[in-house]
């Protein structure tokens, strides 16, 4: 059973209720697939926030890490760490 709810003029909110297997499976509708753009195919990610589930499609370029640091990272994260210690160095003295 699938139920839509307007909220304010631009807010629509759907909500449905489906039956848990003894898998443990929910089986998204129709509906709410074509809400999120859902797919056959296509990973979502839960949420668990104070007893509720959302589910959002995944966006496999949110976790893409390639590129994602500078390539003379690790370098510069030695030399954070090193001027650290001559740092601590210089307090204790």
């Amino acid at each position: 059973m699938t139920k839509k709810v307007k909220l304010l003029n631009f807010l629509v909110i759907v909500m449905s209720e489906v039956k848990v297997t003894r898998g443990s499976q929910i089986t998204l509708t129709q509906e709410v697939r074509e809400k999120i753009g859902v797919k056959e195919g296509d990973r979502v990610t839960l949420n668990v926030v104070d007893g509720q589930i959302m589910v959002t499609k995944k966006d496999p370029e949110v976790f893409e890490t390639e590129g994602f640091l500078p390539e003379e990272f690790e370098s510069s994260l030695k030399e954070m760490r090193r001027d650290s210690s001559d740092r601590l160095e210089r307090i204790d003295e």
